[in-house]
């Protein structure tokens, strides 16, 4: 299912603002049949050295004409809470926050991403590493589609918290289970079409392919999670 944004961007200042809305639609790890739609604001604040947004705070260290090095402060939301599945209401979870660094590094028409991050926030204690390798073309003058392989690795803590039943959570029928170190490969896709000078129209689409220890967790009803979104983007 497609999602839909409004966004409107404004530069003052130095620093690019982009406000908006944002309309995303994906699949729930514990249920199997259904989707959960959300509608959620959107901005965006971009300067010379850091940008802030949904995803976080990014602040660049250093940057050469084919690398970059920045400090990331990321919330990892909750886009599917295990709580909200009938019998598995105990197991809640709550925004975490996370700090570590992230890499970007490009040659030819390809960029690879790094990222690492640790929970700061005592909410899982756990720790994510991710890597990307994305490229982008143009099919008409207008439209701009691009492409992302990934593969993110999620420590014990993560995982379980992510996908696992804790001990402190096991009760009556839903036994304790501990998710090992999990890789997760993903690929996604992306497109931009440009309506006018000032507004374009963007999506894109994810899907996550699970490993067996993480489709092994009593609570985990699909071995693909898939999330899509559609947008429209004003800027001036």
């Amino acid at each position: 299912m497609a999602s839909l944004a409004t966004t409107g961007d404004a530069h003052a200042d130095g620093l690019k603002y982009t406000v908006g809305t944002m309309i995303g639609a994906s699949q729930s790890p514990f249920e199997s049949s259904s989707s959960d739609t959300s509608i959620l604001p959107y901005f965006s604040i971009e300067g010379e050295q850091f940008k802030l947004d949904l995803s976080g705070l990014t602040y660049g260290l250093t940057e050469t004409e084919n690398f970059t090095l920045s400090a990331r402060l990321a919330p990892r939301w909750v886009s599917a809470d295990p709580s909200d599945t009938p019998g598995l209401e105990q197991l809640k979870r709550d925004v975490a926050l996370e700090a570590g660094l992230a890499a970007g590094l490009t040659f030819g028409q390809f960029t690879a991403g790094f990222e690492a991050l640790k929970d700061i926030s005592d909410t899982h204690d756990g720790m994510v590493v991710s890597a990307a390798i994305s490229t982008g073309f143009g099919v008409t003058e207008r439209l701009a589609v691009g492409v992302t392989a990934g593969v993110t690795w999620m420590d014990k803590n993560l995982a379980t918290y992510s996908y696992g039943v804790r001990a402190s959570e096991a009760g009556g029928s839903l036994a304790a289970y501990q998710v090992n170190a999990s890789l997760i490969p993903s690929i996604g896709v992306e497109a931009r079409y440009t309506l006018t000078d000032h507004v374009s129209l963007v999506g894109g689409a994810q899907i996550e392919f699970l490993p067996d220890n993480v489709t092994g967790s009593p609570i985990v009803q699909r071995d693909t999670v898939t999330s899509a979104m559609l947008g429209m983007r004003y800027a001036f």
